[in-house]
Order: C-alpha cells, then sequence, then structure tokens
C-alpha cells in the first residue's frame, strides 16, 4: 500500500496540479507540499486534508483514513452509536485469519 504522501503525489500528477498550485488552493508554503509527499513530514490535519481531498476531487474519508487517521464523521458514530463501539471492539480481539472472514461477509467476497 502506498503512503499517504506518495498517494498525494500521483493523484496532484493526475490532476496535472503542481505542488505550488495546490498550495496556494489551500493556503500553504509549496515546500510543505514537497515534504508530505516525500515523507518528511507526517500527513497534515484533517482540514489539510479535507482542503486538498476537494482540490484533487478525491474521497475525503479514504485520504483521512490512508494518513492513518479515523475521520471525525466516524469517531462520532463511533461515540454516539453503542452497537458500532461493541462491533469493533469485537473486531479488535478478532484474529486476522476471523478478521479476514468478516471482511470478506462485508464485501461478498468468496
Amino acid at each position: 500500500m502506498k503512503s499517504f504522501g506518495e498517494s498525494l503525489r500521483q493523484l496532484r500528477k493526475d490532476r496535472r496540479i503542481t505542488q505550488r498550485e495546490l498550495a496556494s488552493k489551500i493556503g500553504v508554503d509549496f515546500s510543505y507540499i514537497s515534504k508530505i509527499e516525500t515523507g518528511a513530514l507526517e500527513p497534515p490535519s484533517e482540514e489539510i486534508i479535507i482542503k486538498i481531498s476537494k482540490i484533487l476531487e478525491a474521497d475525503e474519508e479514504s485520504m483521512i483514513m490512508l494518513a492513518k487517521k479515523i475521520p471525525t464523521s466516524y469517531r462520532e458514530i463511533i461515540v454516539e452509536d453503542e452497537l458500532a463501539e461493541l462491533f469493533l471492539r469485537r473486531v479488535s480481539k478478532m484474529s486476522l485469519e476471523d478478521r479476514e472472514k468478516v471482511r470478506k461477509a462485508i464485501l461478498g467476497d468468496d
């Protein structure tokens, strides 16, 4: 799996947007984008990721998860929904093999 920075670079290039253009549109210095793409800096905040996602026409939640962060909307569900919290608690205690079975059941993979 690609890192956040590698994925950001690929998306940006696919959209034919320079680091300077992206940086200007989200209000940061272009060197900040460069450092994220090379892995010299950790992925940015959720707020910045959302701005980037909109400009690059990427799914915000996927980009946030790629940055190894939990989207605010997911956190709210976990905190407010007892069933979601119970599901995550149970899945976290499962073996990798059992997690794979759950993934296949959810996605309908055979």
